[in-house]
């Protein structure tokens, strides 16, 4: 997600932030101040705002195709409105470690294909983001072949009604856990990139706590 050397190696946020941030994320402390300066990185690089944009996202990411960014980035915009927040931005890395719980990654992934947000994934839908993870990732997928890929994907669930459920996608991924593990992310590497230069101050230790 970029280069993250330059700029200011200060953590601006208050003590009580992080303090929340811990119990509802898998990170410590260290890792979240780490992140933080990675996160300013990303958001500053366009337009300083706090807030990663789609144009920031991407370029971050190394995404090209429209289908596959739009689709990543309102996952990670949780609230819909065109910016991903500090804590949208933490969360998202969360369930998406080596700490997070399969369930979540599970979770994640199904969102993905679930383009609409209706709580099951189409044929339509599992076609459309087959075809542009195939094209992000330089793989030649004709018509036909993408097609067979999805027949073969419904044919393994009973009773799918040309739509999978959020449970029948769990019992498929279970008969495919190699599935999941193209759902972690190495945030280690971004944390020990962070941390090289000792460790993260405080802007302001004593008035942290306020606010």
């Amino acid at each position: 997600m970029g280069n993250s050397h330059g700029g200011s190696r200060v953590c601006k946020l208050k003590k009580k932030e992080i303090k929340a941030l811990v119990a509802k994320t898998h990170f410590s402390v260290e890792e979240i101040k780490a992140l933080w300066l990675h996160f300013r990185l990303i958001s500053s690089s366009e337009k300083d705002d706090n807030l990663i944009d789609r144009v920031e996202f991407q370029k971050a990411l190394g995404l090209k195709n429209s289908t596959f960014v739009d689709r990543m980035f309102a996952i990670f915009d949780a609230d819909g409105d065109g910016g991903i927040t500090f804590t949208e931005f933490l969360e998202c890395l969360s369930g998406l470690s080596s700490k997070a719980a399969p369930e979540e990654k599970l979770n994640f992934s199904f969102k993905i294909y679930d383009m609409d947000g209706d709580n099951v994934i189409s044929v339509q839908e599992l076609t459309d983001m087959l075809r542009a993870t195939a094209d992000e990732n330089d793989l030649v997928l004709d018509e036909n072949a993408l097609s067979s890929v999805v027949a073969s994907t419904f044919a393994e669930i009973p009773n799918h009604n040309d739509h999978i459920t959020l449970a029948q996608y769990t019992d498929l991924l279970a008969d495919h856990p190699m599935m999941l593990s193209q759902l972690t992310l190495n945030i280690s590497a971004l944390i020990a990139e962070q941390l090289q230069g000792g460790e993260i101050p405080l802007e302001d230790q004593d008035g942290a706590e306020d606010g």
